[in-house]
This record gives C-alpha cells, sequence and structure tokens, in this order.
C-alpha cells in the first residue's frame, strides 16, 4: 500500500510541475519543456479530428520494468483525442505516469484503433517523453521514446478495458541505454466535458 501511496504522490508530483512552473532538478526540465511543446503540437492536431467520433480518459495500473528483478508500481493518466479523420484515423495522446521509485514522466504521441472483432481492439502506439528518474531507474537520458501494443475489450461504445505491454528508452541518444518495459492495465472512457 505504501509504494501506491509514493506513486500516487510522485504523480501528483510531476502533474505540479508541468501545470506550476516548479522547476525540476537537471537537464530533465529542458526535456519536460520540449515534451511540453510536442504536446501543444498534439493539441493542434486535435483540431482537426473526427467530430463524429469521442474523446476518451484513460486510466492505468501496472508494473514498472516488469521484465527485472527492481520492479516498481506504475500509475498513469491519458487523454485520447477523437480519431484524426483527414490523417488515417491516428488518435494524437497526452499522458503523465509516475512510479512508486520517485520516477515520473509526461509523454505525447499517437496511437492507431485495430478493430480485431466487434469487441476486440489491438492498439499499436508511439509516443515521445519527457523523463525524471526521481529515486528510481536511470534511463540514461531525459528524453525517452515509448512503443506498445495494447489489446482492449470494447465493454460498450464509450468504454474499453485494456491490458498493454510498452518500451521506453531512448534509443542510443545518449550514453548507457538500459532501457525498460511496463505491463499496465487501463480503463478509458468518454468523458462527458
Amino acid at each position: 500500500m505504501g509504494g501506491l501511496f509514493f506513486c500516487i504522490k510522485n504523480f501528483f508530483h510531476v502533474i505540479n510541475s508541468l501545470l506550476i512552473g516548479i522547476t525540476v532538478q537537471g537537464q530533465s526540465m529542458k526535456n519536460i519543456k520540449l515534451t511540453v511543446a510536442i504536446m501543444m503540437f498534439t493539441f493542434g492536431l486535435s483540431g482537426i479530428a473526427n467530430a463524429e467520433e469521442t474523446s476518451a480518459l484513460a486510466i492505468s495500473a501496472g508494473v514498472f520494468d516488469v521484465a527485472k528483478d527492481d520492479t516498481a508500481a506504475e500509475i498513469g493518466l491519458e487523454y485520447r483525442f477523437a480519431p484524426v479523420d483527414s490523417f488515417y484515423n491516428i488518435i494524437p495522446v497526452i499522458g503523465l505516469a509516475a512510479n512508486a521509485d520517485g520516477g515520473y514522466w509526461a509523454h505525447t504521441g499517437v496511437r492507431y484503433d485495430i478493430d480485431i472483432s466487434d469487441n476486440w481492439v489491438l492498439t499499436p502506439n508511439f509516443a515521445v517523453v519527457g523523463y525524471e528518474k526521481g529515486g528510481g531507474k536511470d534511463l540514461g537520458h531525459g528524453l525517452e521514446f515509448r512503443s506498445g501494443l495494447e489489446i482492449a475489450y470494447k465493454l460498450n461504445e464509450s468504454s474499453h478495458l485494456g491490458v498493454a505491454l510498452y518500451h521506453l528508452s531512448h534509443a542510443g541518444i545518449g550514453g548507457d541505454n538500459p532501457g525498460q518495459e511496463s505491463v499496465i492495465l487501463s480503463y478509458s472512457f468518454s468523458p462527458n466535458f
């Protein structure tokens, strides 16, 4: 229970850092600013989204660095814009996540839903990430890339329950590149704003 509390505390710390402008240690603040700039681009892309489709909010929980011995709890929040009809139904996303080791990150990227049956959806995704290790794993750079795959079950037209695996690394742009994998369970729903 203590790990989950610490994870939630760090999640709110990253929200505070991004929204209020509190300086984050070291060079990672530059990377978070870059991620925020990319998020602004994503907001612009969302302006041409398909009006018939709806956006969704996803809440996730899972295991950070699942393939190693030093795992940590992970939670996240992601806003999924409506698919961009004029751009192959790509879904722009922005999100925040934190782990129980004190690491936190913001990401922006894209998803693409592939209906594999009436109720099942397979979704490859890619994002640019601003990462701060906190007291956790050093991924070698503050700028990271996230690639993953999710399979989700449509509970109804406006909500999905899914499980995802993603890899997070800096693709060799910095020094050591240990990377990490996460497995997360997510629940997404269309909010009525």
